[in-house]
C-alpha cells in the first residue's frame, strides 16, 4: 500500500476523538495488525505509537482542531474504526480476497461499557469459544462489526462497520 492509499480511521480516546489517515506498513495489512503489532518484548521491536496524518481532533466540549501529524500512544486508544463501509473486513482487505486463511466463525451480539463510551456490536468467535476465551486471546485489540458507539458525555452516536476495541480498556462486556 502506498502512502496515497492511506485509509481514514477514527480513534476514540478517553477525552477526545481523532480522525485522520493511517499508513499501513504492509501491502496486505489490516488495521488490527497495525494496532496489535509485533508481540515481541524487545523494546526495539515494539511500535508503541500510531502515526496519523491530516488529523481532526474533536474535544468533549465540542471544539475541534486540525493538525497535520499526530503520534498516538496505542495504549491510550480505546477503539479504532474504519470510516469506509467497503473496508468492513479491515484496512487492506479486498473484496472476495482471503489473504488470511478463512475460518468460519459464529456471530454474537454484545454490549461493552468503557470509560466514556457504550458500544453495541457483533463479536466473531469460533463455535467452541466462549466470549471469555476471545477476551483472553493474546491480541490487545478485538474486532467488532456492525457497531454503534455512544458517548456517555454528550450522547453523540457513531455507526461503524468495523471497530477494533482495546480489551485492556473494557470495563465490562455482556451478551
Amino acid at each position: 500500500m502506498v502512502q496515497a492509499d492511506s485509509p481514514q480511521i477514527v480513534l476514540f480516546m478517553p477525552t477526545k476523538v481523532l480522525s485522520g489517515s493511517i499508513f499501513i506498513s504492509t501491502p496486505e495489512g489490516r488495521l488490527l495488525d497495525e494496532l496489535n503489532g509485533d508481540f515481541s518484548e524487545e523494546p526495539e521491536n515494539r511500535v508503541e505509537f500510531l502515526e496519523l496524518t491530516q488529523v481532526t481532533i474533536w474535544h468533549l466540549d465540542g471544539t475541534k482542531e486540525n493538525v497535520s501529524l499526530c503520534q498516538v500512544n496505542k495504549t491510550s486508544i480505546q477503539m479504532a474504526a474504519i470510516t469506509d463501509d467497503d473496508l468492513n473486513r479491515g484496512v487492506g482487505a479486498k473484496p472476495d480476497h482471503n489473504f488470511y486463511p478463512f475460518i468460519k466463525k459464529e456471530v454474537l451480539r454484545v454490549k461493552i461499557e468503557m470509560s466514556g463510551y457504550r458500544i453495541a456490536g457483533s463479536i466473531h468467535r469460533l463455535s467452541h469459544q466462549k466470549v471469555g476465551h476471545v477476551l483472553q486471546e493474546r491480541a490487545k485489540f478485538m474486532p467488532l462489526t456492525h457497531a454503534e458507539v455512544s458517548s456517555v458525555a454528550n450522547g453523540k452516536r457513531w455507526y461503524m462497520a468495523f471497530l477494533a476495541v482495546n480489551k485492556e480498556q473494557i470495563l465490562f462486556l455482556y451478551q
